[in-house]
């Protein structure tokens, strides 16, 4: 990218080379440290690129070579102000934008968020923009180090931070917190999450305090961080595993006679807003009232990891209303079914149902179903042990 645009700057040409052996001229080339590049053959003769300042030189060699060379295509800024020279409003706007870059370029364009697996990048640029940076913040002001340290003392699950500023680009490198290791080291019992019949027990650490069989209550001790010797001494450490267990469930939801549903009024209004360097500038006049629902577009000019600091976000607002409509009981009880499907998906997803039995209740306010589950689950939970230090 970068030999291209130094390319363009000095300017280059594409020439012919026609004769008998024109791969001579090139050999020469290469062996006094003229570079040539985008080689093609066709026919008898060999086209490529060189530099305009280069291009001179070949007349040294060509007549050595006995072939000949014409020039087939002309690029480069040397070319295009040529070409415009005369054009007073052209040397305006050419002054006027190399004015504009180099303010530009003093301030920052992007921001990219790297290496955050949990932490949202929306949440890392927030407090980066508390700090001092974001896009249109002045590079000169921005101190990395500090910037660094600030961010990493901002999240607790951030282990380490970087901010790297390249251009008008910044960087900011994210190394999570994998956890505390020790966590799982600490001292801890399993306790009975809820009522239950013990029916499997797959303890990896502590003492077992229960028996298959055996009926236990919500809160009840199953494994034991504590392990007493015959001396009558006794240590703390971990309790890990699972206690399964028979339980039973009831969930229970009413599906009302009367329903409301969400209606579109009147047509979508577009309202446009851009933004220059974190400046939002509204292209409307007016403001809306009452409730809508939104679809929001942005649209600016990127390459890979780069964009311009310009921003055109629209936004589509679709006024709503709440219609009121009513349903009979074979419609409730249908819709009765739906909602149990969907609580027993959200409560009882890890749990294994044995049975189950579902009962209806016409109300004067809807149909009310309830359903009652013989479970088999893992019971275990843990409870830390405080332990206090006698002074």
């Amino acid at each position: 990218m970068i030999i291209s645009l130094l390319r363009y700057i000095l300017g280059y040409v594409r020439f012919q080379v026609i004769g008998e052996f024109p791969e001579r001229l090139f050999n020469q080339l290469a062996a006094n440290g003229v570079a040539v590049w985008e080689m093609r053959r066709s026919g008898g003769s060999i086209t490529a690129c060189i530099k305009l300042r280069d291009y001179m030189k070949i007349r040294t060699y060509r007549g050595k070579n006995r072939v000949r060379t014409r020039v087939t295509g002309r690029y480069g800024l040397p070319f295009f102000l040529k070409k415009y020279r005369l054009r007073a409003g052209f040397a305006a706007g050419l002054v006027i934008y190399a004015v504009s870059l180099a303010v530009l370029s003093s301030f920052i364009w992007n921001i990219e968020v790297c290496g955050n697996t949990t932490l949202s990048s929306k949440d890392i640029l927030s407090a980066c923009s508390e700090l001092g940076l974001y896009e249109g913040a002045r590079i000169s002001d921005l101190d990395a180090e500090l910037l660094r340290t600030r961010l990493a003392l901002k999240f607790e699950d951030i282990a380490w931070a970087s901010v790297n500023i390249e251009g008008v680009k910044a960087t900011v490198n994210i190394s999570e917190s994998i956890g505390d290791k020790n966590e799982a080291q600490k001292p801890c019992n399993l306790v009975a999450a809820r009522d239950g019949i013990i029916t499997a027990l797959e303890v990896t650490e502590g003492s077992i305090a229960v028996k298959l069989g055996q009926t236990v209550a919500a809160g009840e001790l199953l494994v034991s961080g504590i392990t007493e010797y015959k001396d009558g001494t006794s240590s703390f450490g971990p309790s890990s595993g699972k206690v399964y267990a028979e339980t039973s469930r009831t969930l229970s939801c009413l599906a009302s006679f009367v329903q409301t549903e969400t209606v579109y009024v009147g047509d979508p209004i577009k309202r446009s807003v851009l933004s220059v360097f974190g400046l939002d500038i509204p292209l409307y006049f007016g403001t809306l009232k009452g409730n809508f629902e939104t679809d929001t577009d942005v649209h600016r000019i990127e390459h890979n990891s780069m964009y311009l600091p310009v921003i055109l976000t629209q936004t589509t607002f679709k006024r709503t209303d709440i219609r009121a409509f009513e349903i009979n009981e074979t419609e409730a009880k249908a819709l009765a079914e739906k909602m149990l499907t969907e609580l027993e998906a959200e409560e009882l997803k890890d749990v294994e149902i044995l049975s189950k039995n579902v009962t209806f209740e016409v109300t004067g306010k809807g149909v009310r179903i309830t359903g009652e589950y013989s479970c088999r689950e893992n019971i275990a939970e843990q409870d830390l042990l405080l332990i206090y230090e006698e002074k």
